[in-house]
């Protein structure tokens, strides 16, 4: 199997009635895809302790359900028990085979082509986060400074990593359970960064993950920007419950939480946080801890909170708690 490796059409099967539909198909990978050793195909398929099987199947189903309702993990793998994924090698390179797919993953018995290319992703990033990060020896993940060379190996293996790169990625946060009027106010905000040129990296779910990205696409097409970049970052534990929207072409899965937060920060340029809940909370506190360090005093970094007047009660909580704990000093660091 070559890197170039030609996209071929899916075969799909659906059975059972339109609102509940399952599909079977087998899947080729969409655009390139690294070789991957029979060591690697086998720690995929191994179901046991120490195999990535369970992870595997846990985001492959959560990419599968991109644009579903549920967002309850649990709920969602209740509800697909019976979703299961092969691996299928042959002389040419690897497939997928999947068995009970969610049928919105499908059009006209063919998959579509986004959601095809996340899939890879997924395989790409649980290979190589599970043998050249966790197993590999090089780094001690109890240390600052090794944490974050892990997360930029990974960053780098999933090409998100670009030079010369300008400085136009706008990281936004935000709750994935939010208001219509909050969400129509981060599609707007997405609009004015799209017209401005800048790309928009969330945690790839929706609600205030989503409308950013949807408004700069229309931003980018007012401009003729062809190329936009719509980066998700997540983790396994939370993409089932935050599958990745429709609109994200580049998605890393970082090992857990708080290397996926750091990884906002190493890519990011600025940071624009929306109304969300305990989770965006954990975020800001995060961001401040780094930009309060002595060594990011005179780093250009913006944080932005903003959202429309009935999100105001919100942020005044934010900025109390933030004066009450840390202090004006961390107050100053943002707008």
């Amino acid at each position: 199997m070559t890197s170039q490796l030609k996209s071929f059409p899916d075969r799909a099967l659906g059975v059972g009635a339109d609102s509940e539909q399952i599909v079977d198909a087998e899947v080729w990978p969409e655009g390139s895809l690294e070789i991957l050793s029979q060591v690697e195909v086998d720690q995929l398929r191994d179901q046991g302790e120490g195999g990535l099987y369970t992870i595997l199947r846990r985001c492959i189903l959560a990419v599968l359900s991109s644009g579903g309702n549920i967002d309850d993990a649990r709920a969602v793998l209740e509800k697909h028990k019976d979703f299961s994924v092969g691996i299928i090698q042959l002389d040419r390179g690897l497939k997928l085979s999947l068995k009970a797919a969610p049928s919105v993953a499908f059009v006209d018995g063919k998959m579509i082509r986004g959601i095809r290319e996340l899939l890879f992703a997924v395989l790409r990033d649980i290979v190589f986060t599970n043998n050249e990060i966790r197993e590999s020896g090089r780094f001690d993940l109890q240390s600052s400074d090794n944490i974050t060379n892990a997360v930029f190996h990974i960053l780098r293996n999933a090409r998100l990593l670009q030079t010369p790169a300008d400085a136009n990625l706008a990281v936004c946060w935000g709750g994935h359970a939010i208001s219509r009027d909050e969400y129509d106010y981060t599609k707007k905000v997405g609009y004015e960064l799209g017209l401005r040129g800048m790309n928009v990296c969330t945690g790839c779910g929706p609600g205030a993950m989503k409308g950013p990205m949807k408004g700069a696409t229309i931003g980018h097409a007012k401009q003729r920007i062809r190329g936009g970049r719509y980066i998700g970052i997540t983790e396994p534990g939370i993409i089932a419950a935050e599958s990745p929207n429709p609109i994200v072409n580049a998605l890393v899965i970082m090992p857990d939480m708080e290397k996926r937060l750091e990884a906002f920060v190493r890519l990011g340029h600025g940071i624009i946080v929306f109304p969300g809940g305990v989770g965006t909370t954990e975020e800001i506190l995060y961001v401040l801890g780094v930009l309060l360090h002595p060594d990011n005093e005179k780093i250009p970094f913006p944080l932005i909170m903003t959202g429309p007047a009935n999100s105001e009660s919100y942020f005044r909580q934010i900025d109390e708690f933030v004066a009450a704990t840390l202090g004006k000093c961390a107050q100053r660091r943002y707008k």
